[in-house]
């Protein structure tokens, strides 16, 4: 082959490259770069202008709904990237006043079968309240009707209400408040013949739920509790009083039952001791694996919300325990190893988490679909979705790649 045939051959290869061919270099590129190094991000799926108040998402295991949440009482689904028209269920008599609301909801393993649902919400005088309800014969509606009202229970104060049902195994848990008001003035939360400042747990194998079981006390306001779907460890974010925050971890094979320390104890800080109480460092207490103090905040001081361990698709976080605070608007992860949680093992998730729409803040839950991805709430109305990002670097490699490529076929062309 003579020299201009050579010349002539290269330029038509070059010619050739299709915008198809590029795109398939710059996607190769991009491929192989985030093998090395992947980032997070956060992708808005729902907003105020479709929600009011949104306090909770959730999803039966292997189910491609997302159940929504919002406070004053309805539960929607959302599914293909939009929210059903028709409600999934609208539950009347919710009194949403200072912390209450449509607050829980839990679905059993066996739920396309059985079709039961749990939630857990605040009547008339924010009386605690949780029921079983039925699914109808339309899978997207629920039958408003089939309500079975199992546990009520009325509040001294209108705070500290809990928030969270959660299923681990054959039971169902709920975590109550102290019942409010500052550092517990009825000493509730270290008298466990009272169910304020418990975990409380009913068995739900049969379908029925069966008669209340106590599970831990010493809590002042475990709003927001979890269950690790990989191997059942208890992480709980309790909410402090005017000091500090705390994470409680109970190992999924730890059995004990657990005094948690509240009102005697703010995490590890002696708070409030009384004679008739153990002592503040009694070895009685279950000390938090990880907690913080109270800074200056414009619109309050800290109040931690609980979060779950993320068990999805995403590698670089998996077995992460993602968790924030309702007042500072941050959010961090760490990874337990079965002991108490080190500040160089938490790490900031905030500014990698920042959404490019939307602002993520005053954020009341963390949940999971049916795979495992986790959403972030935000009581101002917006629903974030936590997803792989490629990093800066592999976005300007590709872009380099494609500007390459776009020069080396515009000389071809003269």
């Amino acid at each position: 082959m003579t020299e201009a045939n050579q010349s002539a051959r290269c330029q038509f290869s070059m010619k050739s490259v299709s915008a198809a061919g590029v795109a398939a270099l710059f996607a190769a590129a991009i491929i192989v770069a985030s093998a090395a190094a992947q980032s997070l991000g956060t992708q808005r799926i729902l907003t105020s202008a479709e929600l009011d108040q949104p306090i909770f998402v959730g999803a039966p295991v292997g189910d491609d709904r997302l159940f929504v949440l919002e406070r004053a009482g309805e539960i929607l689904i959302y599914r293909n990237g939009a929210l059903l028209a028709t409600p999934f269920l609208s539950i009347s008599g919710v009194d949403t006043s200072s912390e209450g609301g449509l607050l829980g909801l839990a679905f059993p393993a066996d739920y396309a079968t059985s079709g039961f649902f749990y939630v857990y919400y605040t009547s008339a005088g924010l009386t605690s309240r949780v029921s079983r309800f039925q699914v109808s014969a339309d899978p997207d509606v629920a039958d408003a009707s089939s309500e079975l009202n199992f546990f009520s229970l009325a509040q001294p104060f209108n705070n500290h209400n809990g928030g969270t049902l959660a299923i681990r195994g054959d039971y169902l848990y709920l975590g109550l408040g102290d019942g409010g008001g500052a550092n517990d003035p009825g000493d509730r939360a270290q008298d466990n013949t009272n169910l304020f400042g418990q975990m409380v747990r009913w068995n739900i194998s049969s379908g029925t739920p069966s008669s209340l079981e106590a599970y831990a006390y010493g809590l002042r306001n475990p709003f927001r509790f979890s269950f690790d779907r990989l191997n059942g460890d208890l992480y709980i974010g309790d909410v402090g009083q005017d000091a500090r925050e705390e994470i409680d971890i109970q190992a999924g094979t730890d059995t004990s039952f657990r005094n948690y320390g509240w009102d005697v104890e703010e995490g590890t800080r002696c708070n409030d001791p009384d004679p008739s109480e153990p002592p503040c460092g009694s070895a009685s207490f279950a000390d938090p694996m990880w907690e913080y103090d109270h800074a200056s905040s414009v619109f309050c001081s800290g109040s931690v919300t609980g979060g779950i361990v993320y068990r999805g698709g995403i590698a670089e976080i998996h077995g992460q325990y993602f968790f924030a605070d309702y007042c500072f608007d941050t959010i961090w992860s760490f990874a337990w190893d079965g002991d108490a949680v080190l500040s160089e093992e938490v790490a900031d998730r905030t500014s990698q988490l920042a959404p490019p729409e939307g602002t993520i803040d005053r954020i009341v839950a963390f949940g999971e679909d049916g795979f495992g991805e986790m959403y972030i709430v935000d009581l101002n109305g917006e629903v974030y979705k936590v997803v792989p990002e490629p990093s800066m670097g592999v976005l300007r490699a590709g872009i380099a790649l494609l500007a390459l490529l776009a020069e080396r076929r515009r000389r071809l062309s003269r």
